[in-house]
């Protein structure tokens, strides 16, 4: 026993004595504090991953159940869209968090609000007591809007005084045009809501059936001076009368008159209109009988009075009692036949004539160019009224009103221009894909530089269609009535992008009227225009006060599938007869080459970074209209409620959705 004892105080005298010893001391107590710093920073790691992960799915959920309303009102659905999305970015358990908890909430004025917890328990940091660590993240979304252009483009065609079903329900509350006006405002007003107080948003209309009415937003500069009309000019012709003369020469005798008169007592009173003059005694006397004898025997003979020729022809005659009033003896009277004559002069003689008129004869119904100075090469005589030759389209603009010779016989005419128009010149093709260079009518930027290029008005009073019976002519028609009008309505006109107030709006809104045929290719075309950073519009749409971008939307609404007919007077005359999409006036050339303008003009608005939202109301979604609207951007509307549903839709994903905490 004492050897082991001994030998063993000798070991640790050694080994406390020995310094190669002394690293496996150091590196023990070292141990400790490096096992808490790496589990520090691993669990710090973990608690900061964990939480980073947390507050992604909390951001998430929030923004997909805001998105998912589209009004302020906050459903269970929407609270469980929310959670959903929590769920797949962060499933239970993940990392190990115990005990994990999340909701979603709303103040009811729009904004959702999410909170989320859980207990992360440690790995290493147990062994210094720190068991678990408690996380807990929050998270708010909204909508908010900056800097927006927002351009109605809406369909008002006949059908939309029919309620969505297609029953007549004649504009009344449930038509379709209520359901559109209600449809407008509550966008409105779901926008407004939402938009930011810093922000520009700016509101316009474009209400389209088959022509739009934009001419009084169009500089003056920019519309024509001249233009070519179905229009008519009257006829006329030169007609020669035959009136013979009197056959009187200078020096012949001119009978002035040849009758029965009373005569003077005096041949000096020849012609006078005094009675005294013609009274001849009456009492039986010396005096009477000389009276007598003065008219019997005296009287008769050949006078000059006032240069004219009397002849008194015997015999005469004497009467009694012929006169009244004054003395009762001197109420006789002397008559006879009295033949007056007079030398001709130059002055008398009236010889044959052949006189020359200009009258109406018939109408021409033609095309008539404005600026010619003989349309439709009529040639009428001099004389002739005043007609086309002095119209100048471009006196319209300062009033609005412009006379033409289109009334009865060619009278001048005042027409009032209500502010629908004519498109620029365009090119006959079937391929829109690149659009032409020369088709100026779909060219949503054009800037007119020449005569060509520029908008004409649209003067329905001023076109005639030309009908021989039932049927259509090209050629010119000469009637002497009138013939039948091509078929024609002007929308309301359209609204340029303003910050319109909610007063103002649903005034513009509450006019809109149904009437016409459906040109979808016209509507967007000038929604287009209003809206594009580029064009006649630029100067007021590229910036916006704040210096921010502008965001930009089309928002299209039609009631039915496109509808033209050749006989219509649209944005491009008369089709029939002007010819200016097809060429030959074929329908079915008209429809398909309307149908392609319309995905032209959609690709060139979108290009412009203009999302297009399209919806259909009480018909069917076409393929048409979905290749027109931005991708997933298309919706479709079978009642008033719907509509109303998909337009606040769309103002919610207008609206910039973000994340305010």
């Amino acid at each position: 026993m004492k050897r082991d004892t001994t030998e063993r105080q000798s070991f640790l005298r050694s080994l406390l004595h020995d310094r190669t010893a002394n690293t496996i001391v150091i590196s023990a107590a070292a141990m400790i504090p490096l096992m808490a710093m790496v589990g520090g920073g691993v669990d710090a790691s973990r608690y900061y991953m964990t939480a980073s992960r947390m507050q992604a799915a909390c951001d998430a959920g929030a923004l997909a159940a805001r998105r998912a309303m589209t009004t302020d009102t906050f459903t269970t659905e929407h609270r469980n869209i929310g959670l959903d999305f929590f769920d797949q970015n962060f499933s239970d358990g993940m990392f190990g968090v115990e005990n994990g908890q999340r909701d979603y909430t709303s103040d009811g004025e729009g904004t959702v609000t999410g909170t989320a917890s859980g207990t992360l328990p440690t790995s290493i940091m147990g062994a210094f007591g720190y068991e678990s660590f408690q996380i807990e993240v929050s998270c708010t979304a909204e909508i908010n809007i900056s800097n927006s252009d927002i351009m109605f483009v809406v369909d008002v065609t006949g059908s939309m005084a029919d309620c969505p079903d297609n029953s007549d329900c004649d504009s009344g509350p449930g038509s379709k045009i209520v359901a559109l006006r209600e449809a407008v405002m509550n966008f409105y007003d779901t926008v407004e809501a939402a938009t930011s107080d810093s922000a520009q948003v700016r509101y316009g209309v474009v209400p389209y059936s088959q022509q739009v009415n934009v001419g009084l937003s169009i500089p003056d500069e920019y519309m024509a001076s001249s233009n070519t009309y179905q229009s008519r000019v009257a006829r006329f012709r030169e007609q020669f009368t035959f009136i013979p003369g009197n056959g009187i020469e200078v020096g012949d005798t001119i009978v002035i008159s040849d009758q029965t008169e009373w005569l003077p007592r005096a041949t000096s009173n020849f012609g006078s209109t005094n009675t005294d003059h013609y009274r001849y005694l009456t009492s039986p006397t010396s005096s009477r009988t000389t009276a007598q004898n003065f008219c019997w025997n005296s009287l008769p003979g050949t006078y000059i009075v006032n240069g004219q020729t009397w002849q008194v022809y015997a015999p005469t005659e004497f009467r009694t009692g012929v006169w009244s009033g004054g003395s009762s003896s001197n109420r006789a009277g002397c008559r006879g036949r009295v033949r007056k004559t007079r030398i001709a002069t130059p002055a008398d003689v009236i010889p044959d004539q052949n006189i020359r008129s200009v009258v109406w004869q018939d109408y021409v119904y033609c095309p008539v160019d404005t600026d010619d100075d003989t349309p439709c090469n009529v040639e009428n005589p001099t004389g002739s009224p005043a007609g086309w030759e002095t119209v100048n389209l471009a006196t319209l603009y300062d009033d609005n009103q412009i006379q033409m010779p289109t009334g009865n016989q060619g009278a001048m005419v005042t027409h009032t221009w209500s502010g629908c128009i004519e498109e620029p010149s365009t090119v006959l093709t079937d391929n829109y894909s690149p659009i032409p260079a020369a088709a100026h009518d779909i060219n949503i930027n054009l800037v007119p530089v020449n005569e060509e290029q520029r908008w004409k008005p649209a003067l329905n009073n001023v076109v005639w269609k030309r009908e021989d019976g039932s049927t259509n002519v090209t050629n010119w028609l000469y009637q002497t009535g009138d013939e039948s009008r091509a078929g024609w309505t002007c929308p309301r006109a359209a609204m340029r992008l303003n910050e319109v107030t909610r007063a103002n709006l649903q005034t513009y809104v509450n006019a809109l009227n149904a009437s016409g045929n459906t040109y979808h290719d016209i509507g967007m075309l000038w929604g287009a225009r209003f809206i594009s950073p580029r064009g006649i519009f630029a100067a007021d749409n590229q910036t916006a006060p704040n210096g921010d971008a502008i965001a930009r939307h089309i928002v299209f609404m039609t009631d039915g599938v496109q509808v033209n007919s050749t006989e219509n007077y649209s944005t491009h005359g008369v089709e029939w007869w002007d010819r200016r999409i097809t060429g030959t006036g074929n329908s079915t050339t008209e429809f398909n080459r309307r149908r392609d303008r319309l995905q032209a003009i959609c690709r060139a608005a979108r290009q412009e970074n203009i999302t297009v939202w399209v919806v259909a109301f009480g018909t069917a979604l076409t393929q048409n209209l979905i290749d027109c609207a931005s991708p997933g951007r298309a919706f479709q509307a079978n009642d008033s409620e719907t509509l109303n549903e998909r337009f606040q839709e769309i103002a919610q994903k207008i609206a910039a959705l973000r994340l305010t905490s």
